[in-house]
């Protein structure tokens, strides 16, 4: 019986793990630290729509999109997201008992499970290319250790973390994107790819090489 497309267990092994650890981090949370578990509830997803009005400003500007409307419409949209998620993380941060240190602490949580991810995908996903693997896996451990660093010292050294987490997240995106194209062999180097990467990295199947495929 010949079957064309199979989930790759190792992706799906390697998600599961990352899932199952981020609901113990948030049980966690809410059993011994509830002030930051019900504060992350508004952070994260108002980071999200932060986020997303920074995608909608940079997409209508660099639109190649001829009704003008369409354009405006997006930036008026990225502009309020923005302002909105702003405005509102401002006030939260303007609390007392919610000081500078508590960012660093909601950007450790994704950087962490970012590089665990790494360390995962490396080590577990054979499909990938073995280069990328390892770089993976490198910087997959210094980011733990950068993170865990961050954590320690966030209120002596704020701006050292701050920008050492943020470097970290880049340095991650850019090479988990080179691993998931090098499943397809595709290059990172050619910039039209990362584009793909998006639908890419949950991607849990495999092609099966004797079926004629369009790439």
């Amino acid at each position: 019986m010949s079957v064309r497309y199979l989930i790759n267990k190792e992706k799906l092994r390697c998600d599961n793990i990352i899932s199952i650890i981020l609901v113990l981090i948030m049980g966690g949370f809410f059993l011994f630290f509830r002030l930051i578990m019900f504060v992350s509830l508004i952070v994260y997803p108002l980071s999200s729509v932060f986020l997303y009005g920074i995608y909608y400003v940079s997409k209508s500007l660099a639109s190649k999109d001829r009704n003008l409307t369409t354009r405006v419409l997006r930036l008026i949209q990225g502009v309020v997201y923005l302002t909105f998620s702003t405005l509102v993380l401002l006030v939260i941060f303007s609390y007392p008992h919610i000081t500078l240190d508590y960012a660093i602490f909601f950007l450790s949580i994704p950087v962490f499970l970012i590089g665990l991810a790494a360390i995962l995908k490396g080590s577990i996903v054979q499909v990938y290319s073995p280069n990328y693997r390892r770089l993976n896996i490198l910087i997959g451990f210094l980011t733990l250790y950068i993170t865990f660093l961050a954590l320690l010292y966030a209120e002596a050294y704020f701006i050292l973390s701050l920008f050492s987490l943020l470097f970290l997240l880049t340095l991650n995106g850019i090479l988990r994107s080179g691993l998931y194209l090098s499943e397809y062999g595709l290059s990172i180097r050619n910039l039209k790819n990362i584009k793909l990467v998006f639908y890419l990295m949950d991607n849990l199947i495999v092609i099966n090489p004797e079926e004629d495929v369009q790439y």
